[in-house]
């Protein structure tokens, strides 16, 4: 999975919210690349799919942690929807 270009830390701790991202969302998930976004306060972007579904989840937040647990809480509804949109495309193949 790609992760934002930074330092030799950043990079790990944008490995660690990697993993942690794919715990939350479960087997079968396919991580495709975790992008952030520092314009006007931090965005993380986390791209993944399941079977034939592409999602995109956002957390936003002052900070880099801040944005993590945004996204953390977004993803929670966000592995309904992308399993809701995978069984949908899936049925109609």
């Amino acid at each position: 999975m790609k992760v934002p270009s930074a330092t030799a830390a950043e990079e790990r701790y944008f490995e660690r919210v990697a993993e942690d991202c794919e715990h939350i969302l479960g087997p079968e998930i396919e991580l495709r690349s975790l992008e952030m976004e520092s314009a006007s306060g931090v965005v993380l972007r986390l791209k993944y799919g399941l079977g034939k579904a592409d999602w995109t989840s956002e957390g936003r937040g002052e900070t880099v942690i801040e944005a993590h647990a945004a996204l953390r809480e977004k993803l929670v509804l966000d592995r309904i929807r992308i399993g809701v949109r995978a069984l949908y495309k899936d049925l109609q193949s």
